[in-house]
């Protein structure tokens, strides 16, 4: 004779308590490993340079300044970056202690700045000063 089989009585019981637990470390997981949003644009407010000393002559003092579009100009005579290189090279031969201010339009991209400060940079001038105020 077959015997019958008692049907298993499987109550699974999950208690609320332990998901919150389950819930909070998987919370705080994520927080502490997730990158945050970068936004992609700093809004900067420069402050003005109405304080600023006035720079004392000094001999061998050439301007460099930067206009709208990367227009370069030495001495308020246009030239192009590979020119300007040249000539700075040209200058420094011919003058260890040659000193260059550098001014750039605030229409002027940032990079000709840069591209400008790399001249020099490559050049190894040190005398460098930084106009916050350009003639016309």
């Amino acid at each position: 004779m077959r015997r019958k089989r008692k049907a298993i009585d499987f109550h699974l019981d999950i208690a609320p308590v332990n998901l919150i637990d389950l819930l909070l470390v998987l919370l705080i997981f994520f927080v502490t490993t997730t990158s945050f949003l970068q936004l992609q644009v700093i809004e900067l407010t420069l402050p003005k340079a109405d304080a600023a000393k006035k720079i004392q002559p000094k001999k061998d003092v050439y301007s460099i300044k930067i206009g709208f579009a990367c227009k370069t100009s030495l001495n308020k005579k246009e030239m192009n970056l590979e020119a300007l290189q040249a000539e700075i090279v040209r200058l420094k031969k011919a003058d260890n202690k040659v000193y260059f201010r550098i001014g750039a339009d605030k229409a002027s991209a940032h990079e000709c700045f840069i591209d400008v400060l790399n001249i020099l940079q490559k050049s190894d001038i040190t005398n460098i000063e930084i106009l916050t105020k350009m003639d016309q």
